[in-house]
């Protein structure tokens, strides 16, 4: 190929070539090195080999015991489910043992402190995990036992594992059996204790709502006494009938007075008669508008007065009646609620003691410390090469850079 170099190759090709070459000779100088320091090497890889697998030896059994778990099918039972549940929101209805479908509430409870104190206190892991000397014996011991359990949600199958991790089987498993049972207890508790404040809140409204509907029935009594009106409605239309017909007897009491007074004159004795069963007539009328009529003892004026007063009153006994009425089976079931021990999970495997080991991985530490020891050696050696090819060069820049810095001589002038 022909450039403006002539025959030489083109300068590009001619670098990458170099650049190659150089990498290819850093390679096998690598490799060299690495095989004249061969026996080193395999030394440290040997050691850390056997280092790894004594102390995996060393190394204590854990055991895993496994308890698995489910929340409950069910939820409040009762009246409550179909009379009150149904129409109260959902933070209502957790008050009372609601079952809402996720695992929250019992991993905050089985996390919590309260239940890993009494775990520390139940079988005193403050001496089993060699802590009871510290400053803080139970803290100490619960942070080593946070690295002993696990808890689990398996979102395949929608339950929950407690896994507890211990030098003896047997502990293991009573403990991971124990977790369950602090969970039922300290839920129960918990559940009993929002009951409880559920049942006191509806128990106090069924009080008030029963004072109300005493004194709407008193109020009621009080205005149907001073009254005299026992059922407006019949009452009133027995009254308007009565009314009718005593305004048409009025009426043909006067005609026939008319009649009689325009034949006879006014000093006829049918006449004066018949003016006074006018005069009777009217009066019985005139007394009834006044409400002084024993049917419907109320003037005229006051009536829609008094209607609307008893429509009220009547409403407010209809109402009250209504909210007693479902009130008192609801607390009578939150009575019942607050008293009944609420199970927060179904145990579908108890944990029994296992019979093989969970930890430590002893195959896992002696892989992994092997690989490790072999690579620290190669890295050793390496950096060990490169020193020796570049300490002079290092040591001669430290000397010219220290003899840079010194002050020059003062230069002599005839």
């Amino acid at each position: 190929m022909q450039s403006e170099f002539g025959t030489n190759p083109d300068p590009f090709l001619r670098i990458d070539a170099e650049r190659r070459a150089r990498a290819e000779q850093t390679f096998w100088a690598l490799l060299s090195t690495l095989w004249r320091r061969r026996l080193l090497i395999i030394g440290v890889t040997a050691v850390a080999a056997v280092a790894s697998i004594v102390i995996s030896l060393l190394l204590s059994n854990w055991f895993k015991a496994e308890t698995r778990l489910l929340l409950p099918a069910r939820g409040s039972s009762g009246l409550l489910s179909g009379a009150l549940l149904g129409n109260l929101p959902s933070s209502a209805s957790s008050l009372l043992g609601g079952i809402t479908g996720d695992y929250q509430r019992y991993l905050s409870i089985l996390d919590s402190r309260t239940v890993k104190e009494n775990v520390v206190n139940e079988f005193d892991l403050a001496t089993v995990y060699d802590v009871a000397d510290s400053e803080a014996p139970v803290h100490a011991a619960m942070e080593v036992l946070n690295g002993n359990v696990d808890f689990v949600v398996d979102e395949e199958y929608n339950h929950l594992s407690i896994q507890v991790y211990d030098q003896k089987p047997e502990r293991a498993a009573e403990m991971a059996n124990f977790y369950v049972a602090e969970l039922n207890r300290i839920n129960s508790e918990l559940a009993s204790q929002s009951a409880g404040a559920f049942r006191r809140y509806v128990e106090q409204r069924y009080q008030e709502t029963e004072a109300e509907l005493a004194g709407v029935l008193d109020a009621l009594r009080d205005l149907q006494a001073h009254y005299g009106i026992v059922d407006l409605e019949s009452q009133g239309e027995v009254f308007m009938t009565g009314m009718t017909e005593w305004r048409l007897q009025a009426m043909q009491a006067e005609i026939e007075y008319e009649r009689l007074l325009q034949l006879y004159g006014p000093n006829n004795s049918a006449v004066q008669s018949a003016r006074r069963g006018v005069e009777a007539a009217n009066r019985r009328y005139q007394a009834a508008l006044a409400g002084r009529e024993r049917l419907m003892p109320v003037p005229q004026d006051s009536l829609p007065n008094v209607a609307r007063q008893l429509l009220e009153l009547k409403q407010d006994q209809l109402v009250l009646a209504k909210i007693v009425e479902f009130t008192r089976p609801v607390l009578e079931e939150a009575r019942l609620e607050e008293q009944r021990k609420i199970e927060a999970v179904q145990v579908v495997d108890v944990a029994v003691p296992p019979v093989q080991k969970a930890r430590p991985w002893r195959a896992l530490i002696v892989v992994s410390s092997t690989m490790s020891g072999f690579l620290l050696a190669v890295l050793y050696v390496l950096l060990l090469a490169w020193w020796r090819r570049h300490h002079a060069d290092f040591a001669q820049r430290f000397k010219t850079a220290g003899a840079g810095a010194a002050p020059h001589p003062p230069v002599e002038t005839n």
